[in-house]
């Protein structure tokens, strides 16, 4: 288990499930834990038992802030944190802390209730890609190794405009634009 995987694991694995108490165990280096993850209508917590038997607690991803198509776009985030060195016979390392930290800053952070979940793919060097089509439009973000994020806007699967986001704001027009109306075309 890579160490990008431990921490994901730890800090957002399976307990991205809807439910009141979610108990989950794992392992971060040489340490086991088990956390329970106890959910009501505004806040969600867990208690995290060390070897030694203490207990911390800490902030989780509040679930029911989340909608279906966000905790499928995080599983999917996690399955690919999972990459070995070299995951692509050309050398390239698993994606980084800084675009993990980014694409799940991008998946919970889009209020948009009902919507697809991305495809989530590596990108050699350390990044991720993000990728999600509707209609004839797609939008695809890609997240380089240092957390940075360009888009790439698609119509009929030809480029039609690209460029950096330079916020998280700055990714809430490309989803409007996404999931605004194809044109209507009338056959003759």
């Amino acid at each position: 288990m890579t160490e990008l995987q431990k921490w994901a694991s730890a800090k957002y694995a399976e307990i991205v499930l809807c439910g009141e108490v979610v108990t989950f165990a794992g392992t971060v280096g040489s340490y086991f834990f088990t956390t329970d993850a106890t959910t009501n209508a505004n806040l969600t917590v867990t208690s995290t038992v060390s070897p030694a038997g203490n207990t911390q607690w800490g902030p989780v991803i509040p679930t029911r802030e989340l909608s279906q198509w966000q905790v499928e776009g995080i599983k999917r985030l996690n399955k690919v944190l999972s990459l070995p060195q070299n995951w692509d016979s050309y050398g390239s390392r698993p994606p980084t802390q800084a675009a993990a930290n980014t694409a799940m800053d991008l998946l919970t952070s889009i209020g948009i209730d009902y919507f697809v979940a991305p495809r989530v793919v590596p990108v050699s060097g350390g990044g991720l890609q993000l990728e999600w089509e509707s209609g004839t439009r797609g939008l695809e973000l890609e997240i380089l190794d240092d957390g940075s994020v360009e888009y790439l806007r698609t119509e009929r699967r030809e480029p039609r405009d690209e460029g950096l986001v330079h916020s998280i704001n700055d990714v809430r027009p490309l989803f409007l634009w996404l999931l605004s109306s194809d044109p209507i075309e009338i056959a003759a």
